[in-house]
């Protein structure tokens, strides 16, 4: 700034004058805040220039997310598991691979949760076993699928989520692979929406609406009795809902189960998120008030329900945990939706 003809600075800044890197490193990036906004701002974006900021050009990260960025880099996971280690998960299943020499309808994207987290490796198995049932002709990475780089992109690590999308669309188009399904909306809104800018085009869907489709076109039934008697309340994934638009597909697969279906009193585009998004997953929260996942935990408990259903590793793992905190998870189960299909087709 220029002020009668002399350099003039007030040393304010956005970041950390305005805003503290706690409380940067606090936000889900979970859209609401964008959805709800009159006059059309979209703070995610403005939040992850300044985490790019901070990390690319001043090395300042929590420290869970550095150890995060060094397992992606050196293992292809956000955990430190071998990157050979990512077909255990399938022992006893018959999983055919793409390098088989396949060239399916589908791709089975499975993740880095898929792939390595003990719980989530369960729903994995679950939908697998719906796929092999239903005959489905797919096929999945295997060892040659690495991290889709978007806790890195959420964690404002922009070189190395792009390095990961580069490794992994050079992959994908060398099987020329057209159509990806997925079980984590995080991925599936990576692979879905940013990967074109890196020329990656794919036509993704969640399983959610793979098994809506299935449903609606007759190929998929169901034991109506299994679940009889039972309540579910749905928890929506902000980056299924929010952030792709996507509150039915979810819904009509539960509708038709025998269960009854309650909503919690904060549903759709106005759902609380987990708490996982945005990096939280990995760190620390910040000091404050009661933390998300506990809140959305005591929401669903409010409902009366007997089952949370999920459709998110990262929900899965958030609401698992509220429940555990409120000592509920021998009355109360959360259950991904490929389980409670999965259970249904007995």
């Amino acid at each position: 700034l220029i002020k009668d003809g002399a350099e003039f600075s007030d040393e304010k800044s956005l970041l950390n004058t305005f805003i503290t890197e706690e409380e940067l490193w606090a936000c889900t990036l979970c859209n609401a805040c964008a959805m709800e906004c009159p006059v059309s701002i979209n703070q995610p974006s403005l939040i992850l220039d300044m985490r790019r900021y901070l990390v690319m050009e001043e090395s300042k990260a929590p420290t869970g997310l550095n150890t995060v960025f060094s397992n992606i880099e050196n293992n292809g996971a956000p955990w430190q598991f071998s990157p050979e280690d990512r077909m255990i998960w399938a022992e006893g299943l018959d999983v055919p691979q793409m390098s088989d020499g396949k060239n399916p309808e589908y791709l089975f994207w499975v993740g880095s949760p898929g792939a390595f987290d003990d719980r989530y490796k369960k729903v994995t198995r679950e939908f697998v076993k719906v796929l092999n049932h239903l005959k489905v002709d797919y096929a999945v990475l295997g060892v040659e699928e690495t991290d889709s780089g978007d806790i890195a992109r959420r964690a404002g690590n922009e070189m190395l989520y792009q390095m990961q999308a580069l490794m992994n669309i050079e992959v994908l188009n060398g099987y020329e692979v057209k159509n990806i399904i997925t079980c984590d909306p995080h991925d599936f809104n990576t692979l879905k929406n940013e990967y074109p800018d890196f020329g990656g085009k794919y036509n993704v869907i969640h399983h959610t609406q793979f098994l809506q489709l299935k449903i609606s076109g007759g190929n998929l039934k169901m034991d109506s009795d299994v679940f009889a008697g039972k309540k579910i309340t749905f928890h929506d994934p902000c980056y299924l809902g929010r952030c792709n638009s996507e509150y039915d597909a979810p819904r009509s697969v539960l509708g038709n189960l025998s269960a009854v279906n309650i909503e919690m009193e904060r549903n759709k585009s106005f759902a609380l998120c987990c708490g996982a998004g945005g990096g939280q997953m990995f760190k620390e929260a910040e000091k404050g008030n009661k933390e998300v996942f506990m809140e959305r935990t005591e929401e669903a408990l409010k409902t009366g329900c007997d089952i949370i259903a999920t459709a998110c590793p990262f929900c899965m793992v958030m609401m698992t945990d509220g429940l555990k905190y409120k000592n509920k998870e021998e009355e109360v189960k959360n259950l991904d939706i490929a389980e409670l299909i999965s259970v249904s087709l007995g």
